[in-house]
Protein backbone atom coordinates (compact mmCIF):
# COMPACT_ATOMS: atom_id res chain seq x y z
CA UNK A 1 0.00 0.00 0.00
CA UNK A 2 1.47 3.67 -0.82
CA UNK A 3 0.60 6.46 1.02
CA UNK A 4 1.91 10.42 0.18
CA UNK A 5 2.57 13.05 2.58
CA UNK A 6 3.51 16.05 3.04
CA UNK A 7 5.44 17.62 6.10
CA UNK A 8 6.63 20.56 7.33
CA UNK A 9 10.48 20.58 9.26
CA UNK A 10 12.63 23.03 11.78
CA UNK A 11 15.75 22.57 9.45
CA UNK A 12 17.21 21.54 13.06
CA UNK A 13 15.93 18.07 11.89
CA UNK A 14 15.98 18.49 8.81
CA UNK A 15 20.29 18.20 9.22
CA UNK A 16 19.47 15.09 12.06
CA UNK A 17 20.34 11.35 11.45
CA UNK A 18 18.08 10.14 8.72
CA UNK A 19 16.61 7.15 10.87
CA UNK A 20 15.24 9.87 12.85
CA UNK A 21 13.60 12.45 10.22
CA UNK A 22 9.94 11.76 10.93
CA UNK A 23 9.91 12.65 14.44
CA UNK A 24 9.91 16.41 13.92
CA UNK A 25 7.46 16.07 11.25
CA UNK A 26 3.89 17.78 10.96
CA UNK A 27 1.49 16.74 8.39
CA UNK A 28 -0.45 18.81 6.22
CA UNK A 29 -1.46 18.08 3.11
CA UNK A 30 -1.19 15.22 1.00
CA UNK A 31 1.20 15.36 -1.69
CA UNK A 32 2.20 13.54 -5.30
CA UNK A 33 5.21 12.10 -4.65
CA UNK A 34 5.69 7.90 -6.47
CA UNK A 35 7.11 5.87 -3.10
CA UNK A 36 10.25 4.24 -4.18
CA UNK A 37 10.50 0.78 -3.45
CA UNK A 38 13.95 -0.71 -1.70
CA UNK A 39 15.54 -3.45 -3.86
CA UNK A 40 16.33 -5.88 -1.36
CA UNK A 41 18.82 -7.70 -3.91
CA UNK A 42 20.71 -4.08 -4.46
CA UNK A 43 19.66 -2.39 -1.37
CA UNK A 44 18.64 0.84 -3.64
CA UNK A 45 15.53 2.75 -4.39
CA UNK A 46 15.13 4.96 -7.09
CA UNK A 47 13.68 8.01 -6.87
CA UNK A 48 12.55 10.73 -9.48
CA UNK A 49 16.26 12.80 -7.80
CA UNK A 50 18.34 10.12 -8.22
CA UNK A 51 19.26 6.68 -6.26
CA UNK A 52 19.12 5.76 -2.49
CA UNK A 53 21.85 3.31 -1.67
CA UNK A 54 20.50 2.02 2.28
CA UNK A 55 22.51 0.39 4.60
CA UNK A 56 20.79 -2.66 7.28
CA UNK A 57 21.97 -1.73 10.54
CA UNK A 58 23.70 -4.54 11.80
CA UNK A 59 21.86 -5.63 14.66
CA UNK A 60 18.07 -5.17 14.58
CA UNK A 61 14.72 -6.62 15.58
CA UNK A 62 11.92 -6.70 13.72
CA UNK A 63 8.70 -8.39 14.33
CA UNK A 64 4.93 -8.05 13.72
CA UNK A 65 2.78 -7.05 16.21
CA UNK A 66 -0.81 -7.87 14.84
CA UNK A 67 -1.84 -7.41 11.19
CA UNK A 68 -0.40 -4.42 9.87
CA UNK A 69 1.44 -3.31 12.78
CA UNK A 70 5.36 -4.07 13.12
CA UNK A 71 7.95 -2.69 15.15
CA UNK A 72 11.57 -2.64 14.28
CA UNK A 73 14.16 -1.43 16.54
CA UNK A 74 17.66 -0.75 16.30
CA UNK A 75 21.20 1.00 18.02
CA UNK A 76 21.00 4.51 17.41
CA UNK A 77 24.88 4.68 16.34
CA UNK A 78 24.01 1.93 13.76
CA UNK A 79 21.42 3.97 11.76
CA UNK A 80 23.61 7.27 11.25
CA UNK A 81 23.15 8.53 14.60
CA UNK A 82 25.64 9.40 17.20
CA UNK A 83 27.82 6.85 18.75
CA UNK A 84 26.91 5.66 21.97
CA UNK A 85 28.47 7.71 25.16
CA UNK A 86 29.92 5.72 29.01
CA UNK A 87 28.36 2.35 27.50
CA UNK A 88 24.97 3.81 27.46
CA UNK A 89 23.06 2.04 24.28
CA UNK A 90 20.88 4.40 22.48
CA UNK A 91 18.07 2.38 20.80
CA UNK A 92 15.51 3.94 18.14
CA UNK A 93 12.41 2.32 17.89
CA UNK A 94 9.58 1.94 14.62
CA UNK A 95 6.33 1.35 15.47
CA UNK A 96 3.60 1.53 12.68
CA UNK A 97 0.50 1.40 12.90
CA UNK A 98 -0.88 0.35 9.58
CA UNK A 99 -0.76 3.15 7.89
CA UNK A 100 0.10 5.31 10.57
CA UNK A 101 3.87 5.93 11.83
CA UNK A 102 5.92 6.86 14.89
CA UNK A 103 9.31 7.05 16.17
CA UNK A 104 10.43 6.23 19.93
CA UNK A 105 14.05 6.78 20.84
CA UNK A 106 15.75 6.15 24.57
CA UNK A 107 18.06 3.88 25.54
CA UNK A 108 18.82 0.62 27.28
CA UNK A 109 19.31 0.49 31.34
CA UNK A 110 21.95 -1.97 32.62
CA UNK A 111 19.41 -4.95 32.72
CA UNK A 112 18.80 -4.09 28.91
CA UNK A 113 15.19 -2.55 29.60
CA UNK A 114 13.67 0.55 28.15
CA UNK A 115 10.70 2.20 28.78
CA UNK A 116 9.72 4.77 25.50
CA UNK A 117 7.20 7.06 24.90
CA UNK A 118 6.61 8.63 21.29
CA UNK A 119 8.33 11.80 20.32
CA UNK A 120 6.18 14.75 20.84
CA UNK A 121 5.36 15.20 16.75
CA UNK A 122 4.29 11.76 16.00
CA UNK A 123 1.39 10.15 14.01
CA UNK A 124 0.39 8.89 17.43
CA UNK A 125 0.61 8.49 20.80
CA UNK A 126 2.26 5.39 21.90
CA UNK A 127 4.39 3.62 24.39
CA UNK A 128 6.21 0.61 24.52
CA UNK A 129 8.32 -1.52 27.30
CA UNK A 130 11.09 -3.71 26.55
CA UNK A 131 14.15 -6.02 27.38
CA UNK A 132 16.69 -7.01 24.94
CA UNK A 133 18.69 -10.36 24.78
CA UNK A 134 20.87 -11.20 22.36
CA UNK A 135 18.81 -12.50 20.35
CA UNK A 136 15.18 -10.83 20.64
CA UNK A 137 13.32 -8.01 21.72
CA UNK A 138 10.12 -9.19 24.04
CA UNK A 139 8.02 -6.72 25.70
CA UNK A 140 4.24 -4.74 25.30
CA UNK A 141 3.63 -1.58 22.88
CA UNK A 142 0.32 0.17 23.44
CA UNK A 143 -1.11 2.20 20.75
CA UNK A 144 -3.03 5.31 21.30
CA UNK A 145 -5.78 4.65 24.54
CA UNK A 146 -5.71 0.63 23.84
CA UNK A 147 -4.81 -2.02 26.10
CA UNK A 148 -0.88 -3.02 25.49
CA UNK A 149 -0.04 -5.72 22.64
CA UNK A 150 2.56 -8.31 23.73
CA UNK A 151 5.05 -8.43 21.03
CA UNK A 152 8.31 -10.65 20.34
CA UNK A 153 10.96 -8.90 17.81
CA UNK A 154 13.53 -11.81 17.13
CA UNK A 155 16.83 -10.56 15.78
CA UNK A 156 16.50 -9.86 11.98
CA UNK A 157 17.49 -12.60 9.70
CA UNK A 158 17.71 -12.97 6.41
CA UNK A 159 16.05 -9.73 4.54
CA UNK A 160 14.36 -9.04 7.49
CA UNK A 161 16.02 -5.76 9.05
CA UNK A 162 16.00 -2.06 10.07
CA UNK A 163 17.56 -0.09 7.08
CA UNK A 164 18.33 3.43 6.57
CA UNK A 165 19.70 5.80 3.75
CA UNK A 166 20.58 9.18 3.13
CA UNK A 167 21.00 11.35 -0.05
CA UNK A 168 24.43 12.13 -1.56
CA UNK A 169 26.37 15.25 -1.69
CA UNK A 170 24.08 16.44 -4.42
CA UNK A 171 20.93 15.56 -3.00
CA UNK A 172 21.78 15.86 0.18
CA UNK A 173 18.20 16.48 2.15
CA UNK A 174 16.73 12.80 1.08
CA UNK A 175 16.81 10.26 3.72
CA UNK A 176 14.83 7.38 4.33
CA UNK A 177 14.19 4.30 6.54
CA UNK A 178 12.64 0.46 6.21
CA UNK A 179 11.42 -2.05 8.71
CA UNK A 180 11.24 -5.16 6.49
CA UNK A 181 9.97 -8.59 7.61
CA UNK A 182 11.78 -11.75 6.97
CA UNK A 183 9.56 -12.76 4.34
CA UNK A 184 10.26 -9.32 2.63
CA UNK A 185 7.41 -6.94 3.39
CA UNK A 186 8.64 -3.74 4.31
CA UNK A 187 7.11 -0.64 5.91
CA UNK A 188 8.85 2.44 5.60
CA UNK A 189 9.54 6.34 4.58
CA UNK A 190 11.30 8.18 1.63
CA UNK A 191 11.49 11.89 2.18
CA UNK A 192 13.21 14.49 -0.09
CA UNK A 193 13.28 18.21 0.03
CA UNK A 194 11.77 19.87 -2.78
CA UNK A 195 11.30 23.89 -1.57
CA UNK A 196 12.90 25.38 1.46
CA UNK A 197 10.98 24.10 4.94
CA UNK A 198 8.88 21.74 2.94
CA UNK A 199 9.95 17.81 2.78
CA UNK A 200 7.70 15.63 1.01
CA UNK A 201 7.58 12.06 2.25
CA UNK A 202 6.12 9.11 0.61
CA UNK A 203 5.48 5.87 3.21
CA UNK A 204 4.95 2.05 2.10
CA UNK A 205 2.99 0.13 4.69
Amino acid sequence: MHRTLRFTMRLGALLALAGLLLACAQQLAPGQVELPELDLATLAAETPDGTLHAQRAENSFVGEIEEGRVIGIAFRSEIGGPPDVDGRRGIVVHLYDRQEPALLMGELDEQGAASLQTVETAYFDASVDLVMEDDVVTGTATYRDEDPIAFTAPAATGVGGVYWAVGDEDWEYRAADWVVMPDGRQWGAVCMLFEPWILWCAMRF
